[in-house]
């Protein structure tokens, strides 16, 4: 009687968390593994893919907004210009995928908030845990499958140090989860592979001829150690087996006198109806572990009763927003708003629903309209500040072609912000369009020269707040009556080259800044400019209030 094996696949099996207190990290899998394996099936299954894609999407919506947004205006153009949406999308993203994220908090020199920025999570991993069950520290590698190539590098957690560099990971409790969160349609990623599978399988099988698999008779076989048999068992499963050579194989080990021979399955008719009945498996159980209340919220067509798909797609992402989506935005919030309440920005936050009515787009641009068009009157005047320049060190933006002051000289450059200028605090909260415009701009690294203030005046910026609605001097008046602002000089020092030479290039690059009483202590002439330039409208014995 000859010898028959049957060659079959093994299933995947979650690799364990691997804790390494030599090196100080904790990893999802030996080498972090498991996050491939996650993207894998993203990426590799089309239901699995398509709704991870959905929930992103909705999770995300048409972005951040806040409910006290009109109350706390500054604080809101602060938000705007700390997270940009593709960030936040990142995020989103990111924690439908794995069921966590992690972003970067950059602080100024200062101590202010500057940025927020996303980080993969598969290329972070936590510490081991202090004896207080806190993890202090978190990894990050390029490439945690090489880290000799990559060298991981550790950054404190948020909370845990004044860095300026902090890593924030938005977890959700799990129970026995210590260090990572597993996603929570866990229980379907067998079947996403198992959908991938049967989709090179399929195409395989067609490349082939349709065969279902092979009988190999091997002479002599009888004569070979079990060794001799695994060995060759072995390389035959290397080349033949998987899903992308179609079929699985036999081999007999038979007596001597009998020839190599290799006797394809006789192909089932009803083949692809097996295939069909795996694949519907599959969508049906990667659906319920995603906890999709219709299937029509990612493309597929159902009996349901509805009038329309379309009908059934707009309830099934209310229910699926309400029952699912919802509680992962809540995770995300709370998180952000931790960062934020610890930097003095007080806000309500919420993502708007991707889908809108009528109304509601006509209440958004009423409530945007200020602002947005204050936004593009104000930019034309204002400056990036320099390459280098760090009072909001995560804004090193692009120059433009700016032109010398007539307060500067070949040296020294001199330019101005527009900065809270008072200790008082405003009676209801709330400042002007123009005021939280030109603070977001300030935020977000901008500065002006004294000729680029005084033309603002003199195109009537702002002039609702000037006397009898005219243009007035903005460069002496600030915002107008009861202002809080007024503008801070700031000092800009040219480099020099090895010769000696001053670098060349626009006024505002190869600078370095420099406070006033150290420029002065160099030698700096500084124009002195009138005295109600540098104080608050607020502060003034009329409050900036025209003569009577």
């Amino acid at each position: 009687m000859s010898d028959l094996r049957l060659v079959q696949l093994s299933n995947y099996v979650r690799p364990d968390i691997y804790e390494n207190k030599s090196k100080n990290w904790v990893l999802n899998g030996r080498k972090n593994e498991f996050y491939q394996y996650v993207i894998d099936r993203n990426n590799g299954s089309p239901t699995n893919g398509s709704i991870n894609k959905s929930y992103a999407d909705l999770i995300y919506g048409r972005g951040l907004t806040a409910k006290n947004s009109r109350q706390n205006i500054e604080d809101w153009a602060r938000v705007k210009s700390i997270l940009s949406p593709k960030e936040l999308r990142k995020i989103c993203t990111d924690f439908q995928v794995f069921n966590e994220a992690s972003f970067q908090i950059v602080t100024t020199r200062g101590g202010d908030l500057s940025q927020i920025t996303h980080l993969p999570k598969q290329k972070v991993a936590p510490s081991c845990e202090n004896e207080d069950g806190e993890i202090e520290d978190y990894w990050y590698c390029k490439d945690w499958t090489n880290t000799n190539k990559y060298p991981p590098v550790s950054y404190p957690a948020y909370g845990s140090s004044s860095k300026a560099l902090q890593i924030y990971v938005v977890r959700p409790y799990g129970v026995g989860q210590e260090y990572y969160s597993q996603p929570d349609y866990t229980s379907g990623l067998m079947y996403a592979e198992m959908e991938e599978e049967i989709a090179n399988l399929n195409i395989n099988s067609i490349k082939q001829g349709l065969s279902a698999g092979y009988m190999i008779n091997i002479p002599d076989g009888k004569s070979l150690t079990d060794e001799e048999k695994d060995t060759f068992e072995r390389k035959i499963k290397q080349k033949l087996t998987g899903s992308g050579n179609a079929s699985n194989f036999i081999l007999s080990f038979n007596g001597r006198d009998v020839e190599v021979t290799i006797v394809p399955f006789p192909t089932n008719d009803n083949i692809h109806k097996q295939w069909e009945t795996l694949n519907e498996t599959a969508t049906t159980k990667i659906l319920t572990s995603h906890r999709a209340v219709s299937p029509s919220l990612v493309g597929i067509v159902s009996s349901s009763g509805f009038s329309n798909t379309a009908d059934e797609m707009r309830e099934a992402e209310t229910q699926t927003y309400r029952r699912v989506i919802k509680p992962k935005q809540e995770q995300i919030l709370s998180a952000l708003e931790e960062v934020f309440v610890e930097y003095g920005i007080n806000l309500e936050l919420d993502f708007l629903p991707l889908t809108k009515e009528e109304k509601e787009v006509q209440t958004e641009l009423s409530a945007e309209q200020n602002i947005n068009e204050m936004e593009h009157i104000l930019e034309r005047y204002a400056e990036d500040t320099p390459e280098g320049f760090e009072l909001h060190s995560s804004e090193l933006v692009s120059l433009s072609a700016i032109q010398n002051s007539e307060q500067d000289t070949d040296l020294w450059k001199i330019r101005y912000a527009y900065v809270e200028g008072t200790n008082k605090t405003r009676k209801t909260g709330k400042s002007r369009p123009f005021c939280t415009k030109m603070r977001a701009l300030e935020i977000a690294g901008k500065v002006f020269r004294k000729e680029d203030i005084l033309q603002m005046g003199d195109d009537g910026v702002n002039s609702s707040f000037g006397h009898n609605k005219q243009p007035y001097s903005i460069w002496l008046y600030g915002g107008g009556v009861n202002c809080y602002h007024r503008w801070e000089r700031r000092m800009f020092k040219k480099k020099e080259q090895p010769d000696g030479e001053l670098y060349k290039g626009n006024p505002m690059q190869n600078v370095t800044p420099t406070n006033v009483k150290e420029a002065r202590r160099q030698g700096a002439k500084i124009p002195k400019n009138a005295a109600d330039v540098a104080k608050a409208e607020i502060d003034k014995a009329n409050r900036g209030a025209y003569p009577s």
